[in-house]
């Protein structure tokens, strides 16, 4: 039996620890010894990963925040952003640079085989930096690192460049990731498109339950679902949904998710007076009762790397809009092949969410397009291609 790490900066709520969920569900415990290390114990998917059968859960550091764990009050505990802002930029330096001694914090006298950064960045530094000589290193990237901003865990592009030199292989989420991947790293050997496993039987079964009688409605509605951050476009979502009511075209949008852009979101909102036609549904451990009911799904994303609600949307059977980021293609073919793909801008969102609502004709052909795609992603077949990745021999 092979020991098995995951590492994971937090479980919180987002498409990649979801996806870890699946894949820890479904992979073979009889050959697996699993174990899943968080840099930081915080996220709503704790309780649910400590529920799954023979996966073992350890992390290094204690939460910096904690968050409720119901549904409609998703919000963080008071603590004042100073103070929270210096936990978390102290937890950074020490990622940036005291990566080896966070690792050897988290794994202790422990030998894995293989030992996997499940995440880009502060993860795949943590690994990278292991002090297990005989273990193979997978990295997995779900994101567009060439274009992603923010404040950086590297030192130097150099160093980044390092860091993923140090792993035997790199899997990446689509074709679009690993082409950026290979042009911010210049690495091309060794490197793996797997899209992400998505279990449609537990989709299908959540999705019958019924919603509460406040969102039972008359109206269209628009579904979305994410972290409540700027790399989601919400705001962009509202403010084109605000143009099409100006123009006459009646529905509702609805936001499933929690996170830090919600105050501004609230705030859009109030200024725009759109109580009445926008839902900030707030976390849901089932988001696909919203979806199910949902006339349009929408990826407004700014970034992605491959939409893991985008791909539940299409086990739906959903007429999807989707930006034109990475992944989508991955996804939904190409333009109008299953869904709408449109420009990645307000205007793009709103052109659109305009040709569906605007008919139910048009709904109705993308709602018999997309069935096609979500066959292309049943689990069973993910996790036999993740599995021979698994088993494959060290490289380094």
């Amino acid at each position: 039996m092979k020991k098995v790490l995951f590492v994971v900066h937090t479980l919180q709520m987002g498409g990649a620890e979801k996806v870890l969920l699946n894949l820890l569900k479904n992979l073979n415990k009889e050959k697996y010894d699993i174990t899943v290390l968080a840099i930081v114990n915080d996220g709503i998917y704790i309780d649910e990963l400590k529920k799954i059968e023979k996966v073992k859960y350890r992390y290094v550091f204690p939460a910096y925040f904690q968050k409720s764990r119901t549904d409609k009050e998703a919000k963080y505990h008071k603590l004042s952003n100073k103070v929270m802002n210096y936990i978390w930029r102290s937890y950074l330096r020490k990622i940036k640079y005291q990566p080896k001694k966070i690792y050897q914090k988290g794994v202790g006298d422990d030998q894995f085989d293989i030992e996997i950064a499940f995440l880009e960045g502060k993860v795949a530094k943590v690994v990278a930096n292991s002090t297990n000589p005989n273990s193979k290193k997978i990295g997995w990237i779900h994101t567009d690192i060439h274009n992603t901003s923010g404040y950086s865990i590297f030192k130097n592009a150099k160093e980044e460049k390092e860091v993923y030199k140090m792993f035997d292989q790199i899997v990446c989420v689509s074709n679009d990731v690993k082409e950026q991947f290979c042009k911010k790293t210049g690495i091309t050997d060794n490197i793996f498109v797997q899209v992400n496993p998505i279990d449609s039987k537990d989709i299908l079964e959540k999705a019958k339950e019924p919603l509460a009688k406040e969102y039972q409605t008359d109206n269209m509605v628009v579904v979305a679902v994410g972290r409540l951050v700027k790399e989601k476009g919400f705001d962009r979502l509202l403010e084109a949904h605000k143009h099409l009511l100006d123009k006459g075209l009646r529905h509702e949008v609805w936001i499933v998710g929690e996170g830090r852009e919600r105050d501004g979101l609230e705030e859009q909102i109030e200024q725009n007076h759109l109580e009445k036609t926008v839902k900030l549904v707030g976390y849901s451990s089932n988001p696909y009762q919203y979806i199910n009911r949902a006339d349009i799904f929408i990826c407004s994303s700014r970034i992605e790397g491959l939409s893991s609600v985008v791909l539940e949307a299409t086990i739906l059977q959903k007429p999807i809009i989707s930006t034109k980021c990475a992944g989508a293609k991955d996804i939904l073919g190409e333009p109008n092949e299953a869904a709408i793909l449109v420009e990645n801008s307000t205007e793009g969102i709103e052109f659109g969410l305009e040709e569906l609502l605007s008919s139910e004709k048009v709904r109705q052909a993308y709602h018999e397009k997309i069935q096609k795609r979500g066959q292309l992603f049943e689990i069973e077949h993910a996790i036999k291609q993740i599995e021979t990745i698994i088993d494959s021999k060290k490289t380094k």
